[in-house]
C-alpha cells in the first residue's frame, strides 16, 4: 500500500528531475576533473621541457649533426671532387696570369693572327679591316717623324706598353664596350680623359744583328674628335643600314673577344671606371691583384663549380631522404670545399710572397675569396634556418610524447 502510494506521490516528477540534474552535475564534474588532469599533465610536460631544454637541444643537435654529416660514402666523394675542381681552377688561373699577352692570345679561341694594314681613312674602318687588324687601342707607337704633338702646345698621347691597359678606355671592362667598340669602328684610340687620336699603319725602323728593316705597325697620328667619332658612327648606321649595323656588331664582338683575351693575362684589365678618376691608382691596384681579372675570373669559376656540385648532388637525393636535411648536406659540401680551396690558395700565396715573389698577390684568386665569404654567410643562414626548424619539431614531439 505504501509503495503504491509512493508511486502515486505528487512530488515524484520533481524528484526525478532533481536526480537527473544531479547526474548531469556529477558528469560535468567528472569531465572537469579529466580536463584538469590533462591540463596539469600538459603543465607538467612543459615544466619538464623547460627544465630539461638544454638536454633536449643537445640531443637534437647530436641528431641533427648526425643526419646532416657529409662523412658518408656518397657525400665525401662530392666533397673531394669539389675541392679538386676548385683547387684545379685556381692553379689554372695562376698559370694563365704568368703567360704573356702574345702567348695567351694564341691559346684564345676566336683570336686569329692579326696584322696592321690600315688605309688611313679617318673615322672609318671596313668590316674586313676590323677583322684582320689589331684593336686600335692597343697602339703604343707615335708618329715620330711628325712632331705634331710637340707643336702648338698639343697634348701628347702618353701611351706605352706599361700603361695602355689603364690609359686606353677600350680596356675598361664597362666603358670599353662603348668607347672600345667606337674606336674599332673608326680606327681611333681614346684616352681615359676622353681625348682621342687617329690610328694609321706606318713603317717603323728596326735593327736586328746589324741589319735595318722596317715593320708596319699601328701608329698614333693626329688628334681626333671624340664627339665626331660617335657622330660618324651614327651617320654610318643611318646611311649603310643593315650593313652598318652588322659592322657595329662585328666591332662589338671584336671588343668582347679582346677583353676576354686580356682578362686572364698578367696585367689583366683595370677595375671598371677607376682609370677615369685615377690612372695611377688603377695601376697600383692591379699590381696588388685588385683588377677585373682576379675578381671576375675566380668569382665566376667558383660560382659555376658551386652550382654544378649543388645541382648534381641534389639529383642524387634518395626518395626517402628528408629534403631540408639533404639541402643542409649540399650546402656543407659547397661551403667547406670553398673554404678549403680558398685557405689553401691564401696559404700558398703568403708563402710565395714570403719567399720574395712580388707577383704572388696578383695571382691570388681574389674573386674566389669574395665568393667564399658570401657562400659562408649564405650557407650558414640556410643551415641555421633548417636547424631551428628541426629543434622546433623535436621539442613539439617531446611535448606530445610526455
Amino acid at each position: 500500500m505504501q509503495k503504491i502510494s509512493m508511486m502515486n506521490h505528487p512530488n515524484k516528477d520533481n524528484l526525478e528531475n532533481i536526480l537527473r540534474e544531479l547526474d548531469e552535475i556529477l558528469e560535468r564534474n567528472h569531465q572537469l576533473d579529466v580536463q584538469i588532469q590533462a591540463l596539469n599533465q600538459r603543465v607538467d610536460n612543459r615544466i619538464y621541457v623547460c627544465e630539461h631544454t638544454s638536454e633536449i637541444l643537445d640531443d637534437a643537435t647530436k641528431e641533427f649533426n648526425g643526419l646532416t654529416s657529409i662523412l658518408n660514402k656518397k657525400d665525401i666523394h662530392f666533397f673531394i671532387f669539389s675541392i679538386l675542381l676548385q683547387c684545379g681552377v685556381k692553379y689554372l688561373f695562376k698559370v694563365l696570369r704568368e703567360m704573356s699577352d702574345k702567348e695567351l692570345a694564341k691559346k684564345t679561341p676566336g683570336h686569329n693572327p692579326e696584322h696592321s694594314a690600315r688605309h688611313g681613312n679617318k673615322y672609318y674602318a671596313s668590316r674586313e679591316d676590323i677583322i684582320t687588324n689589331p684593336v686600335p687601342f692597343d697602339t703604343i707607337y707615335k708618329n715620330h717623324e711628325n712632331k705634331w704633338y710637340q707643336e702648338n702646345n698639343e697634348i701628347r698621347p702618353g701611351f706605352s706598353g706599361f700603361n695602355h691597359r689603364s690609359k686606353a678606355l677600350g680596356h675598361d671592362p664597362l666603358l670599353g664596350l662603348i668607347f672600345g667598340t667606337a674606336n674599332i669602328m673608326t680606327a681611333t684610340i681614346t684616352r681615359n680623359d676622353f681625348i682621342s687620336w687617329h690610328v694609321n699603319t706606318m713603317a717603323h725602323s728596326r735593327t736586328r744583328k746589324g741589319i735595318e728593316y722596317f715593320v708596319n705597325l699601328d701608329t698614333i697620328c693626329e688628334r681626333a674628335s671624340t664627339f665626331e667619332i660617335f657622330s660618324q658612327i651614327a651617320k654610318r648606321l643611318k646611311e649603310e643600314g643593315r650593313e652598318g649595323w652588322m659592322t657595329l656588331g662585328c666591332a662589338l664582338l671584336k671588343e668582347i673577344v679582346h677583353l676576354l683575351t686580356d682578362l686572364p693575362s698578367q696585367k689583366s684589365l683595370p677595375i671598371p671606371i677607376v682609370p677615369v678618376f685615377s690612372e695611377k691608382l688603377s695601376r697600383i691596384m692591379s699590381s696588388y691583384g685588385l683588377n677585373t681579372g682576379t675578381i671576375v675570373q675566380g668569382g665566376f669559376a667558383t660560382m659555376l663549380i658551386n652550382w654544378l656540385i649543388g645541382s648534381v648532388h641534389r639529383l642524387c637525393m634518395g626518395k626517402n631522404e628528408d629534403e631540408n636535411l639533404y639541402r643542409v648536406r649540399t650546402q656543407k659540401i659547397i661551403m667547406y670545399s670553398d673554404i678549403f680551396a680558398t685557405v689553401s690558395d691564401l696559404g700558398y700565396t703568403l708563402f710565395k710572397a714570403y719567399l720574395g715573389d712580388k707577383k704572388a698577390m696578383a695571382k691570388f684568386d681574389l674573386g674566389g675569396y669574395l665568393v667564399t665569404l658570401y657562400q659562408i654567410s649564405h650557407s650558414t643562414n640556410i643551415i641555421m634556418a633548417v636547424e631551428q626548424e628541426f629543434y622546433t619539431k623535436r621539442i613539439i614531439e617531446k611535448l606530445n610524447i610526455l
